[in-house]
């Protein structure tokens, strides 16, 4: 990972707005005709709480991100509904190679079916909600926006 700049972060969301975000906010507006004002998510926030949980209940050393479209309703209220938005997936993921120093070329992804989670866990004590999963339902802005970003 490299640092960025707050002028170079700028830049790079003013090209995915005027790219990705905005053409594809017109795309929802014909989809979803219902939701009044919908638009694509441009970010999303994630707590060091719950990243350091999706870590530590995978035992993982590195994290991928990946992207997606939420393809189902998420909120009753369809001014807060994700349906349709683009979003990221935190998977929590594990360098065997070299674990004091991981690779995105080494790193496999912690994911489990449903049934592969039920059968680890098999009479032992749980380790935790994230546990083979990814993570997502990250407020998404928009539509959560709180206005308490300045790029």
């Amino acid at each position: 990972m490299q640092p960025v700049s707050k002028s170079e972060l700028k830049e790079m969301k003013e090209l995915y707005d005027k790219h990705i975000r905005k053409p594809s906010s017109k795309k929802l507006k014909k989809k979803f005709p219902h939701r009044p004002g919908v638009e694509d998510a441009g970010s999303a926030w994630v707590s060091k709480k719950e990243l350091l949980e999706l870590l530590e209940h995978n035992d993982a050393n590195g994290l991928r991100i990946h992207y997606g479209c939420h393809h189902k309703s998420t909120h009753d209220n369809p001014l807060h509904d994700c349906d349709g938005l683009h979003n990221v997936i935190l998977v929590a993921t594990r360098d065997e190679v070299n674990p004091d120093n991981p690779t995105c070329e080494n790193s496999i992804d912690h994911l489990k079916d449903e049934d592969e989670i039920k059968a680890t866990l098999a009479g032992t004590e749980s380790k935790g909600m994230f546990f083979g999963a990814g993570g997502d339902t990250l407020p998404l802005c928009p539509p959560n926006c709180t206005n308490k970003t300045d790029v």
